[in-house]
């Protein structure tokens, strides 16, 4: 009387643990849903069906690469002035392979309504993204390196089949490996290299990033240089996404801006309160934001994506 009850609670520990997803940490073997099951409690035939199930109803990617520090990429913050094409220009944008991240602004008196943060190997890779674009950025600014000592990837086509997506089967790396025409062994080996190097810091499997826009809040600073100790302060509170410093040119002519993840209705108190913390005055402007996430990452090797 108490099997079927007791296999469906585990059915269902198992299935939210893989919706909860193994962040960076897919195992790079032979097997790795051997391994996963040995962990989880499942068979390896338990498991994998239940995982080409939630593919199949979209509730699961593929196995997809998680791109480390080590690797030599550059990252970069837009700005989009108003205008009449801003749904295709947000569409557009969201189709570019190398964003990850875009803002739509509540309209605003001189405030750009659509921001975009993109990466791409090198400048050339975001040259030709932005050619696809109905218009250009109104500013950009290029944001700080993950590391310095970031190198190139040695080898891009295994870069760019790993970004399609490993097949959830029972042995991905040879379906893989096939493809590029090598031994699975010899696969296996170059992706525990890329992760001892830091260009790689790990494979994932996880569910997408949700369809639904995300409430926020962006504030803009024109003239304001935050201490140490304060711009540590913005940086540590829970609710902020994102602090970015800019130069003041006609580039970038902000100084310091702020992405705030939030409810609409407590956007303007929590950005006082975290604006007082810091000891900085208010805002020049600031404007409720809909956030978007295309993607987990970029797709720094799919450029004809």
């Amino acid at each position: 009387m108490l099997q079927p009850h007791s296999h469906a609670s585990c059915c269902a520990s198992l299935r939210q643990a893989l919706l909860q997803g193994w962040q960076q940490t897919f195992p790079l073997h032979a097997s790795p849903f051997r391994q996963m099951a040995a962990r989880s409690g499942a068979t390896p035939r338990e498991l994998l069906s239940l995982c080409q199930e939630l593919q199949r109803s979209g509730a699961l990617q593929a196995i997809q690469p998680c791109w480390g520090d080590g690797l030599r990429r550059e990252r970069w913050r837009f700005a989009f002035e108003p205008g009449g094409h801003d749904a295709a220009l947000a569409t557009a944008l969201a189709a570019l392979p190398g964003c990850f991240h875009l803002e739509r602004a509540a309209p605003q008196p001189d405030l750009p309504p659509l921001w975009a943060e993109i990466e791409a190997l090198d400048e050339a890779a975001l040259a030709r993204q932005l050619q696809r674009l109905p218009a250009p950025p109104l500013a950009r600014l290029r944001l700080p390196a993950a590391s310095a000592q970031a190198q190139p990837c040695d080898d891009p086509e295994t870069a760019g089949l790993l970004e399609e997506g490993l097949a959830l089967c029972s042995r991905p790396f040879a379906r893989c490996a096939r493809r590029l025409g090598c031994s699975e062994s010899r696969l296996l080996a170059r992706l525990q290299a890329w992760r001892r190097s830091g260009l790689l810091a790990g494979l994932a499997l996880k569910p997408p990033p949700t369809p639904v826009p995300q409430p926020g809040l962006l504030a803009l600073w024109r003239d304001a240089s935050p201490t140490t100790d304060g711009l540590a302060r913005l940086q540590a509170h829970g609710g902020v996404e994102r602090v970015v410093q800019g130069p003041g040119t006609p580039a970038w002519p902000w100084r310091l801006s702020l992405v705030l993840r939030t409810a609409p209705q407590l956007a303007l108190d929590q950005l006082r309160e975290i604006v007082a913390h810091a000891g900085l005055s208010a805002p020049d402007t600031s404007a409720r934001l809909l956030i978007e996430q295309p993607r987990d990452q970029a797709l720094l090797f799919r450029t004809a994506a």
